[in-house]
């Protein structure tokens, strides 16, 4: 799963209950919906009074089990790591989850484009292409500093005089 797909499960978390370290149960084929939509439509997971689920039974059951390892407990797993959920499982396709704090705060950010793009530039920024978004926004914000300086400097400076030249009479 990816970094993504798992950002999707938590702001699902969070969005069907909205608040902190409240356990609820979700199943294998819930989390499996939450990790295939999109932010928007996870924030409707909890539709006409019940979870939206994934419908796994179409799925071969030798190749059952790898989907649930690698798109529901896996993800848990590193978001109980990471400490933005906290998980008790109960069987092999159930588990109780308690978004914490700090899932959140982060769910929070990942509900609008802009916390998105945050989130994105925290996690990159020490790489190369952070550095170099860094660079190009420092040296636009020092272009349009220029600009305004420049526009105010003119605008507050006294008008050129000039002299009339008066011939002898």
């Amino acid at each position: 799963m990816t970094r993504k797909e798992e950002d999707r499960v938590l702001h699902g978390f969070h969005y069907f209950r909205e608040s902190i370290d409240e356990e609820f149960s979700v199943t294998a084929d819930q989390v499996l919906w939450l990790s295939a939509h999109s932010f928007i439509d996870g924030a409707a997971w909890f539709k006409d009074e019940e979870l939206q689920s994934f419908d796994s039974s179409i799925i071969p059951p030798d190749l059952r089990r790898k989907l649930l390892m690698s798109k529901f407990e896996l993800p848990l797993r590193y978001l109980s790591y990471r400490r933005l959920i906290k998980y008790t499982p109960i069987d092999a396709e159930t588990v109780n989850v308690a978004v914490t704090f700090a899932g959140a705060d982060r769910a929070l950010r990942l509900h609008t484009r802009l916390g998105r793009m945050e989130v994105w530039y925290q996690e990159h920024k020490d790489g190369f292409l952070g550095m170099l978004i860094t660079i190009g926004v420092a040296f636009v914000s020092a272009l349009l500093a220029v600009a305004v300086s420049e526009r105010l400097h003119v605008t507050f400076a006294d008008p050129p005089r000039i002299i009339y030249e008066v011939g002898p009479k």
